[in-house]
């Protein structure tokens, strides 16, 4: 079970600007690495990785600016794919790391 420090749903522009795509952002304590795990949840049928740039953008100005936190180099993006699947995202050097986690949180 996880324990978020902090919870908000978001909307991002999708494709059709009529339609936005909508998920929910967790933030967790921090990893031993002092790295912030950050769940994001889509809550529309849009795929929220597709749109990974922008909802990073997002969530940094909405949530991290206040804090003068860097979450391209501090966070670990875990997007939902399905029931306990995630693509984990971080930031090495500027560039993307991504790959496919199982069983990350008991929920």
């Amino acid at each position: 079970m996880y324990q978020p420090m902090f919870e908000r749903d978001l909307l991002y522009p999708a494709t059709n600007l009529l339609e936005p795509g909508s998920v929910h952002v967790s933030v967790l304590k921090p990893d031993i690495q002092g790295r912030l795990p950050i769940f994001i949840t889509p809550k529309t049928m849009h795929n929220p990785f597709e749109y990974v740039d922008i909802l990073v953008s997002i969530i940094q100005a909405d949530i991290f600016d206040r804090t003068r936190i860097d979450i391209k180099t501090q966070g670990i993006f875990f997007f939902r794919i399905k029931d306990n699947e995630y693509i984990k995202l971080i930031y090495q050097d500027g560039k993307q790391i991504v790959e496919k986690s199982k069983g990350i949180i008991d929920e």
